[in-house]
């Protein structure tokens, strides 16, 4: 399993020099960053380490029950992954479809109420000068 390599350890139980370095680094930026005003970008890197995670464990579930080779179990792995957000994306397009008609019949209700040229109030707009 490709996730495992990440966290890799020597036959002798012992982390080297590089991987101590580099966890270091990891740790070290990504407290530099929770410090800084860029906190947000952490999120990014949470949501896609959570997303990477969870196409290993589709990949994982594909490649023990379903006889395929580790690449096509990957391609099948992040294909099933984007369903979800087929998903959403047709249901959002479906809903959209419905609301634009009545968007569209509201923007030319509003725009038939104001004279062009004139200036547009609030309701309880009160002028400084009679």
């Amino acid at each position: 399993m490709m996730f495992l390599t990440i966290f890799s350890i020597d036959s002798m139980g012992t982390w080297s020099s590089d991987a101590v370095l580099g966890y270091g680094l990891l740790v070290g930026l990504m407290v530099a960053i929770a410090l800084s005003s860029q906190r947000w970008l952490l999120w990014y890197l949470f949501g896609g380490m959570g997303y990477w995670l969870a196409v290993e464990i589709i990949q994982s579930v594909l490649l023990n029950w379903v006889v395929l080779s580790e690449w096509h179990s990957y391609v099948t792995a992040i294909g099933i992954s984007w369903l979800p957000l087929c998903g959403w994306i047709l249901y959002r397009v479906l809903r959209y479809d419905n609301v634009s008609q009545t968007m569209t019949q509201e923007r030319e209700r509003e725009a038939a109420r104001y004279i062009e040229h004139s200036p547009v109030y609030d309701d309880g707009y009160e002028p400084r000068f009679h």
